[in-house]
């Protein structure tokens, strides 16, 4: 369809080692239309940066190998472009803000050279240098830091800043699409607000796509308009944030996510979490990657491949909604 930016279908990412191969991204399919914005969401190790970085192409080959699918950006397939071509590409129609901004920026250069640098990269249109840092001071005020403060380095800043800086270098070439990795984890709850605030603000003023890679069910809730819930590798549950976190059919990998959010209103002496680890990725469970923590488990489920329950686009992958007959 023609509003379609983005479209991963069945995708496999695998690290191999000598001793070991890790099944870190296992058959994954979705789509992302222009303005919109999806959540990955599930527990640490179901793969969701691996898709962000496979998106990106930022993979570490090796030991990273793609088995199998395709990543399509305006309906081309990203990789059959050449290092040169993605170049282009990277930081001008798509860009991705990293989990820790502690890391993600050069401790050695000015905040504000590093938006420069990457307008630099991507200056097709040849703009002067007065032009560039005229835009430099505009993204700067974008994402609410004085510009006058761009001289100034990396340890000067708070963690909230830092990631508002590097949103800012993200966001420098207005790429169509942004992926966010888990872009508040670092911070506290206040400076959490107003980071997802200004992400939804600049979503709305720019048009921007966007993914948002998260474990925090409120942040997807505040920021998503579809949600792809994931477990080892696989997505689990997929439709809107109405489908999700409205009363009714769910997967029970997402029913446990839920039951283990704090709930004020309840008094309890401890929390629900999820009973059991996630799979060893490197050897999985043969069926139902949940089976091993299911309380609904049947031989089925142990075996067989899970069902795919859909109705309205909301889709789960689960044996409970097989229907008889």
């Amino acid at each position: 369809m023609e509003d379609v930016l983005l479209k991963v279908k069945n995708l496999t990412v695998h690290y191999v080692t000598r001793s070991e191969t890790v099944k870190a991204v296992n058959n994954v399919s979705f789509e992302l239309r222009k303005g919109e914005t999806i959540g990955l969401v599930g527990e640490t190790g179901a793969g969701k940066t691996t898709i962000a970085r496979t998106i990106m192409h930022i993979l570490p080959a090796p030991p990273a190998q793609i088995v199998s699918g395709t990543v399509e950006l305006e309906g081309e397939d990203l990789y059959k472009k050449s290092e040169t071509e993605l170049e282009k590409i990277r930081g001008n129609k798509m860009a991705m803000v990293f989990q820790d901004p502690m890391t993600a920026l050069n401790p050695a250069l000015t905040v504000g050279d590093q938006v420069l640098e990457s307008l630099e990269i991507h200056n097709l249109d040849k703009r002067s240098k007065e032009e560039l840092d005229a835009r430099v001071d505009e993204l700067f005020k974008l994402v609410g830091i004085p510009p006058e403060r761009k001289k100034e380095y990396p340890h000067q800043f708070s963690g909230g800043m830092k990631q508002r800086i590097v949103i800012a270098i993200a966001l420098a070439c207005q790429p169509q699409l942004l992926i966010a990795d888990e872009p508040t984890t670092a911070l506290d709850v206040t400076i959490q607000a107003q980071i997802l605030k200004l992400m939804e603000n600049l979503k709305n003023e720019l048009g921007t796509s966007m993914i948002m890679i998260t474990h925090d069910l409120g942040v997807v809730a505040e920021t998503c308009d579809k949600v792809a819930v994931m477990y080892a590798g696989e997505i689990v549950e997929y439709g809107t944030a109405r489908d999700i976190f409205d009363p009714g059919d769910h997967h029970p990998y997402t029913v446990g996510l839920f039951n283990a959010i704090p709930n004020l209103d309840e008094k309890t002496d401890r929390l629900h979490p999820i009973d059991g680890l996630m799979p060893d990725p490197t050897n999985l469970p043969a069926g139902c990657k949940f089976s091993p923590r299911c309380p609904y488990c049947t031989e089925e489920c142990v075996n067989g491949t899970p069902y795919t329950y859909e109705e309205d686009g909301h889709r789960i992958f689960c044996n409970r909604f097989r229907k008889e007959g």
